[in-house]
């Protein structure tokens, strides 16, 4: 067991339901998921909050009143990637699925591996996160709305379609000028915001999804950060085989404006610009030098809110 925590708790989280596996068998197994219910059922029966510990899955939302109830009670709490659980009940012999079974393993989960706590987040920053990833679904829908509108002949279709396109774009703008304001507001208490964009290349969406999506910048190291964005090259080779290193995996989300962030900054930011041209001069193909730029600057990144440097300070010793 490489927890330090004495009594570990798994949750499996669905819609109306959490299923339960406490190691020390002392809550019952399936309890509703509302916030009365988790705080009377789970959260008064935990007597030793700082012993304790609470891991259960990201579910897209479903677990945020648990999540909630655990930094309101002091209760330590991870939420865990699902396919590492599932990977992790697989190399332990579980490939059947069940709620129960998932409740377990997640426990088992909490007990066998390294876990990062999740941190808990003020309001703000919860409406913060809400409009990136909001923003996010409002491009996806016009992508798809655009796509729709190329492959429709109808005339009175391509009408409705594009009332959706611009009832979206109005939406769209509302959420920039928001997020907007919220980082004006932001930094006048929170130095990473200024650190963020005093980066060229570096704009309000860009740190906006950053702020909201990866906390732990400036926590980690280089090779940390941007294995967790999804930006780092794995190494694949057994025996005699050494195949293409290819960088997988991450948080597609941050990576998307990474990538936009990348080729302004490749245009405008001297130490991105000069990393990326040497490396079209040595041969490497576009889209390989684009990766490798985006992992440059979220390195840089990593660094800078590390040090509490702003660009000026941090442009010539962070890009050696």
């Amino acid at each position: 067991m490489k927890t330090n925590y004495s009594r570990v708790i798994g949750v499996d989280v669905a819609s109306e339901e959490l299923d339960i596996d406490d190691s020390e068998q002392k809550i019952a197994q399936a309890v509703p998921n509302t916030v009365a219910a988790v705080a009377k059922k789970l959260v008064a029966r935990i007597k030793s909050p700082s012993n304790t510990l609470v891991v259960c899955e990201a579910t897209g939302g479903y677990e945020h009143v648990l999540v909630d109830a655990m930094h309101e009670a002091g209760i330590p709490v991870c939420i865990a990637n699902p396919r590492q659980v599932r990977d992790f009940a697989k190399g332990h012999g579980y490939l059947e699925k069940s709620d129960v079974i998932d409740a377990r393993m997640i426990r088992r989960f909490g007990e066998d591996v390294e876990i990062h706590l999740t941190q808990q987040r003020c309001p703000e920053e919860k409406r913060h996160q809400a409009l990136v990833r909001r923003r996010c679904q409002v491009i996806g829908l016009l992508n798809a709305e655009r796509n729709r509108l190329a492959q429709t002949h109808d005339c009175y279709a391509c009408e409705l379609i594009e009332l959706t396109i611009l009832h979206l774009q109005t939406q769209l703008k509302s959420i920039d000028e928001q997020l907007e304001a919220l980082l004006t507001e932001r930094a006048k208490t929170d130095p990473k915001v200024n650190i963020l964009l005093s980066v060229p290349g570096v704009g309000s969406i860009t740190a906006s999804t950053i702020l909201a999506e990866l906390p732990e910048l400036g926590t980690l190291s280089r090779a940390q950060i941007a294995k967790l964005v999804g930006v780092a090259p794995i190494i694949n080779q057994s025996g005699k085989s050494d195949k293409k290193r290819r960088a997988r995996g991450g948080r597609s989300q941050v990576r998307c404006v990474l990538y936009m962030a990348a080729m302004s900054a490749a245009q405008h930011n001297p130490v991105i610009k000069r990393f990326y041209s040497g490396l079209r001069s040595r041969g490497k193909l576009a889209k390989v030098a684009q990766t490798a730029s985006m992992r440059k600057l979220v390195t840089i990144l990593n660094d800078m809110v590390r040090n509490g440097e702003s660009w000026r300070k941090a442009d010539v010793s962070l890009s050696k």
